[in-house]
């Protein structure tokens, strides 16, 4: 059943009360009454009334104050008031503006002119409430938005969880929303599939639904041919072939379903059903609003996944070339980078930072390239040349991943990742927190690693021995080489390194 719009008449006296509420019976609205001011501020939190008939002689609390007071209010200002009184003076009326009031009935008045002014008032509080109910839609879409780029990692996107958080925010609403949404998309020309979303107490319930769409269907070649889309008010129970149709493919024993809006933009379904007010064409631009942001996040993610995958597979392949004339085989790059998301995730780092950074790590070698293989190969000590030269390999590393933004931190990693938290690393000597936090966290994640493999000039330790030399030193590593706070994050979350390496061990 529709909801019917709330009248609050206050009045204190009893006749005047029933007089307007006779008059206004035949509009069959409901009907709340109260006779003081009190009365009416209660009944306003409570019963939330579309329009007020308020008088404004009355004991303690009188008609301009209780205006006031609504009209000062952020939850009741929109809510329309007719002020009615047998003052006519324009002091009166200019007081009861300047309190708010929306329009003014003086005593006695005719039926026609109180029903008149009430219909144009409600129309108004209905053009209120959906802009209200609007600007909420735009809001969430906003922060949705937001969130959605904040956390966004387009190698695990999944469209569903999106759209579920949609449905649900569509449902959620107080005022105009549905009770149930099916949505669905086409798998075949004429198999659909999709989910059934219920609102049921202060919770909603989603079911996957599959269901079929055969040509020739009354209902369902309305639907196509509709291309804006279609609405229906079924309070009355009559047949409707778009409705009848919609409501075969729902979940058995659900409903009944009353007023609904539907949208099709193949291979998209979209239906809404059991709107508490008169559907309009409004409700159905809430749903091609929905719909079309739904289709264009699944536009750009799929855009953005393909370039994604495209972009970390040339930065492995460049990774893994660059490796091709060291020591360092199989999954040394792959490690790192995981060792070093671990650590950023564990020292509080965003979201971002913490993705980008398993992809960054990945390139700290990268200028390795340009390395002789037989200085990258030799099985003993370099001498003072070919240290030099092996000290340069962090400026070619910059050079070749060039200036790129999306490369930012990666030029980062390569250029510090050799750099020591007490000053005495290469190639610039930096100091403290002068090194990136990235090359901070990847000099103890490449470390770490380098003591784990075999090398031509030292054994492979085991994940306990390579803890010992980062944290109390070997003469080669020491541990102020390290920024105390990751140092003390890799202490804790030790056993999780060895968990990896053995997991991802050449």
């Amino acid at each position: 059943m529709e909801n019917r719009p709330k009248i609050l008449i206050v009045d204190d006296e009893k006749m005047n009360l029933k007089l307007m509420a006779s008059m206004l019976a035949p509009l069959q609205h409901e009907v709340l009454l109260a006779n003081n001011g009190e009365d009416a501020l209660n009944i306003v939190a409570r019963e939330n009334p579309d329009l007020i008939l308020l008088d404004v002689m009355m004991p303690r609390l009188d008609g301009f104050t209780v205006c006031r007071m609504l009209k000062s209010d952020e939850a009741t200002r929109l809510i329309p008031i007719i002020m009615v009184t047998a003052l006519n003076q324009l002091e009166d009326r200019v007081q009861g503006l300047e309190a708010g009031a929306d329009d003014f009935l003086t005593k006695p008045f005719h039926e026609l002119e109180l029903t008149t002014r009430v219909r144009s008032l409600l129309r108004v509080k209905q053009l209120n409430d959906q802009l209200h109910y609007a600007h909420k839609h735009i809001n969430y879409i906003t922060r949705h938005v937001e969130g959605l780029l904040g956390s966004f990692d387009p190698l695990s996107f999944k469209l569903e969880t999106v759209n579920q958080e949609l449905w649900q925010q569509l449902l959620g609403l107080k005022e105009r929303a549905p009770e149930a949404v099916l949505t669905a998309a086409a798998d075949a020309p004429v198999n659909w599939r999709g989910c059934f979303y219920r609102r049921q107490g202060g919770s909603i319930r989603a079911e996957a639904v599959a269901f079929s769409w055969p040509a020739g269907s009354p209902g369902a070649e309305v639907i196509l041919a509709a291309r804006e889309g279609v609405f229906a008010n079924r309070e009355d129970g009559k047949e409707e072939a778009v409705a009848d149709f919609l409501v075969s493919r729902m979940p058995a024993g659900t409903g009944p379903w009353r007023n609904y809006a539907a949208y099709y933009n193949y291979p998209l379904l979209i239906a809404a059903f059991n709107y508490p007010c008169r559907v309009t064409a409004y409700e159905l631009d809430v749903l091609r609003n929905f719909l079309t942001y739904s289709q264009f996040v699944q536009l750009v993610a799929g855009q953005i996944k393909s370039t994604e995958e495209a972009f970390h597979y040339t930065i492995k392949a460049l990774a893994r070339a660059a490796e091709v004339n060291d020591d360092d085989t199989g999954n040394h790059i792959t490690r790192v980078g995981i060792f070093a998301r671990e650590l950023a995730q564990n020292l509080g780092c965003a979201d971002y930072f913490c993705r980008e950074i398993a992809l960054a790590a990945q390139m700290h070698d990268v200028g390795k390239v340009h390395i002789h293989p037989d200085v990258l190969r030799k099985p003993g000590r370099l001498n003072a040349v070919e240290w030099r030269l092996m000290h340069q390999h962090p400026l070619y590393g910059t050079r070749i991943l060039g200036d790129a933004p999306r490369l930012q931190m990666a030029r980062e990693v390569a250029l510090h990742h050799h750099e020591k938290w007490d000053g005495s690393g290469y190639p610039a000597g930096l100091k403290g927190e002068d090194i990136s936090l990235a090359g901070r966290i990847v000099a103890l994640a490449d470390v770490y690693d380098a003591l784990r493999n075999k090398r031509s000039y030292k054994p492979a330790f085991s994940h306990r021995e390579a803890c010992g030399i980062i944290t109390a030193g070997d003469g080669r590593v020491l541990p102020g080489h390290f920024d105390p706070e990751v140092l003390m994050t890799f202490q804790r979350i030790a056993p999780r390194f060895a968990d990896i390496y053995e997991t991802l061990r050449d």
